[in-house]
Parts: structure tokens; sequence; C-alpha cells
């Protein structure tokens, strides 16, 4: 069998500088230390400093000083590749800001689907019937936002703790839209509360917006 040829000196000496000149670029890559508060900086969307701080360590589940946290207000603004490097970086789904309210919650209020999606998908616990009526009551749920809450199963008729379906809230709310694209969606206008009353009933107890009676009625609320 016919032994290799030696490497020549030179052509070694080569090799071992190609290797080390390597190492030497793969370490300049290292990005330099933040120059800006990770809190600003997410609140900015400054891409550049949110991965310095990100390969530097910093903790990424600490909330600002208004008690919300980086996942949150990067949702809420809709940047959903800064949420996944957040994510990716071990932000957690279950934090709550003074109001009580998750990262999908916050996404959901400010009409970003796309960042409440990213949510659901790795594994966003809320529940969704809770934050269909909840959105419902604070005047938040949009078109988007409803069509991403059926596409997770929420029943549009079911009766919650208060004895009240999301229809009976947005009418008790005045909230003309929010009816119509619940109405649009498939809620039905019949629905009685546990209360007895449907949501004609309760608009026309509560004098509402004469839009909003005319706009049930049109639907097939009865009398």
């Amino acid at each position: 069998m016919t032994k290799p040829a030696p490497v020549p000196g030179r052509v070694l000496i080569g090799i071992l500088l190609t290797g080390l000149l390597t190492g030497w670029l793969l370490g300049c890559t290292e990005p330099a230390p933040p120059t800006m508060n990770f809190y600003r900086a997410i609140h900015s969307g400054d891409l550049d400093q949110i991965k310095r701080h990100l390969y530097w360590g910093t903790d990424v589940n600490q909330a600002g000083p208004d008690g919300h946290y980086p996942l949150q207000v990067a949702v809420a603004a809709g940047r959903v590749s800064i949420a996944r490097d957040l994510l990716d970086h071990g932000a957690r789904l279950d934090v709550r800001d003074p109001l009580g309210h998750t990262p999908l919650y916050s996404a959901l209020a400010n009409g970003r689907a796309p960042a409440a999606d990213l949510l659901l998908e790795r594994g966003a616990q809320d529940d969704v019937q809770v934050l269909l009526r909840q959105l419902t009551v604070a005047g938040d749920l949009d078109r988007d936002t409803l069509e991403l809450l059926l596409s997770r199963g929420v029943d549009l008729n079911q009766l919650g703790p208060d004895g009240l379906a999301p229809l009976h809230r947005a009418v008790m709310e005045d909230h003309l839209k929010i009816a119509k694209w619940l109405l649009q969606a498939g809620a039905d206008v019949n629905r009685v509360a546990k209360s007895g009353d449907t949501a004609l009933d309760m608009a026309q107890a509560a004098d509402s917006d004469p839009n909003l009676v005319r706009m049930l009625e049109t639907y097939g609320a009865e009398r």
C-alpha cells in the first residue's frame, strides 16, 4: 500500500494560518454591547440594539418601569420578528401586566392577529372564550381578531359566568360595530341570556343607539 505524500511545510503553515485567520474573523463578528436600554429598544423597535441585548444575555422576562413585559410591547406593536426572537430566547407567554393582561391579550386588543397567531403557535394557554368576552366588553374586538378566535374554536353563543353571551355584552356596552361583526360571524340574535332577556330586550331597556336596535331587527331579532 502506497503511503500518502507528506504535506510540504509551507502548505502546512498556510493551512494553519488560514485556520487562525478564520477564527479571528469569526471572533470579530461578536456584536458590541448594547448602548440603549433594553426596554427602550423594544419600544422603538431597534432591532440592532435588541439583538445585542439578546446576545449579551439581557433578561427578556424583566418588566419595564410601567409593568409591561418586552414580549407584550412587541406583540402590541405587531413586531412579529422581534416577538419571535424574544420567544427564542425564553420570553414567557404567561406574564401579566399590572392590569392582569397576558401577551396574547395585548396582541388581540391591538388588532395584531399575526402576532397573536405566533403566540398561539408557541403554546399560549389563554382561554380564548374568556378573551372573547374581555375584548368585547373593552370594545377592543375587531374583525381579524374575531376571525382568529373563531379559528381557535370560540363559541359565539356560549353564556359566560355572568349569564351573558358575547352579543349581549356588545349590546350592553353599546358597541354597535362589534355587535354587527358577531352577528355576521354567526352569533344568534335571539340567544336568551340567563336572565331570560334577548339582545333586543337589553337594547330597548337601556335606550341604546336606535341604529343598534334597527340592526338587531335586521338580523332577525324577535320582539
